[in-house]
């Protein structure tokens, strides 16, 4: 089975317009077959797959090896060059820069971590290229939204996620051991090679528990008593995961401290991962336990992959006890967003809404929910989950 991502028309039309795009995000996501599917639209071009690790021997010896096939394709065309996974070999980082300074090549890669980019270590070529996120499947790309079985593959996406590679695979408990050993190879791959942290079996405990509290404001000092490690220790673990691309990071809205509670909240990138990490099973029995929550994120990780950048993404929450899941910022404009697992919306549901709206100037409140239209409220909109894009419209 294949899927066509949303991202493909974009990218496409960024490269033959000489736009360099680096594309990040987790591993499995589907970089390097939609980078591929990318390539055979330019016949002149070089490939470079970083996870072979002959040829990343080489080029760590030898960088400006790249240089040289460069000049060696004598076209009247300039060509595209793909590297996959390009943090593996951050030396050639200069080599490119010298390639799209002189106007040589127009690049398109990918990677799987943004540990150096962010800490600031290497140099990713600021202003020369653009970058763009791959998440795993979104709801057009499953064709949830549109299709006559869409609440039943909606349950099926709360239990599995969105890798591509899982929901190709049609048996269920295929499924469940590819997800397991995807953990697993994460903690091997990303983790060891990387020697982030020095005990693996405790970041292991760690991880664990972070799946568990995916989707909250998680209590540091209660996950370190249950770790095992210092409270230190469990923000510099949040911080290798959040570099990793494994968790997104929501921080709280506003800026008052006497009112605004202030802790980030921390959401898997794939909820099939998060289920498999927190050792919660991919049964049926979980929608019935944690329905509220797995609604919930996976409402907030299909906001992350659909905005794009465009707005910034909070979350607001008083020592009141007044809360809104959501707040979407651009510019001027501020929509607030409650999230609720219910298909018979009542007036109490608004009370974050209304509570956020007495308190900010807010362009728009929505409810989104299990119904099947859009129902008009004093303080808000209810809003079905399938017409989420309306927010944005």
């Amino acid at each position: 089975m294949t899927f066509k991502r949303e991202l493909f028309d974009k990218l496409k039309k960024d490269l033959l317009k000489g736009r360099s795009t680096l594309l990040l995000g987790p591993r499995q996501t589907g970089k390097t077959t939609l980078i591929k599917a990318l390539c055979e639209e330019f016949p002149v071009r070089l490939e470079y797959d970083l996870r072979l690790p002959s040829l990343k021997l080489k080029l760590e010896n030898d960088p400006e090896t790249i240089i040289r096939e460069v000049r060696a394709l004598k076209s009247s065309r300039k060509p595209l060059v793909f590297i996959d996974e390009i943090q593996k070999v951050p030396n050639i980082m200069d080599v490119l820069q010298y390639l799209l300074d002189n106007k040589m090549i127009t690049l398109i890669a990918t990677g799987s971590s943004a540990i150096k980019l962010r800490r600031g270590t290497t140099n990713w070529l600021p202003g020369r290229i653009k970058l763009e996120y791959l998440y795993p499947l979104t709801w057009q790309e499953l064709k949830l939204a549109d299709n006559s079985e869409g609440d039943s593959l909606f349950k099926e996406h709360l239990l599995f996620g969105g890798l591509p590679g899982i929901m190709a695979e049609k048996n269920l408990k295929n499924r469940k051991e590819d997800l397991l050993a995807y953990t697993a190879l994460y903690l091997e791959e990303e983790i060891r090679q990387e020697a982030l942290v020095r005990r693996l079996p405790t970041f292991s405990k760690f991880l664990k528990l972070a799946a568990l509290e995916s989707g909250t404001s998680p209590n540091l000092s209660k996950i370190a008593n249950e770790g095992g490690v210092s409270h230190t220790s469990i923000r510099e673990y949040y911080q290798i995961l959040e570099d990793s691309l494994i968790v997104n990071r929501i921080d709280s809205f506003g800026k008052s401290r006497s009112q605004i509670l202030k802790k980030s909240r921390f959401y898997f990138f794939d909820l099939g991962v998060r289920n498999s990490a927190a050792e919660v099973s991919h049964g049926k029995a979980v929608l019935t336990l944690q329905s509220g929550l797995l609604f919930e994120h996976n409402i907030i990780l299909e906001l992350i992959a659909k905005n794009c950048g465009r707005y910034k993404l909070s979350y607001w929450r008083t020592k009141q006890g007044n809360e809104v899941d959501i707040i979407l910022e651009y510019k001027e404009k501020v929509i607030a967003l409650e999230i609720k697992n219910t298909a018979r919306p009542r007036h109490e549901d608004f009370k974050g809404l209304k509570a956020f709206s007495e308190a900010v100037d807010c362009s728009k409140r929505y409810l989104i929910c299990n119904i099947e239209r859009p129902q008009k409220y004093p303080h808000g909109m209810a809003l079905p989950w399938r017409q989420l894009d309306l927010i944005f419209k």
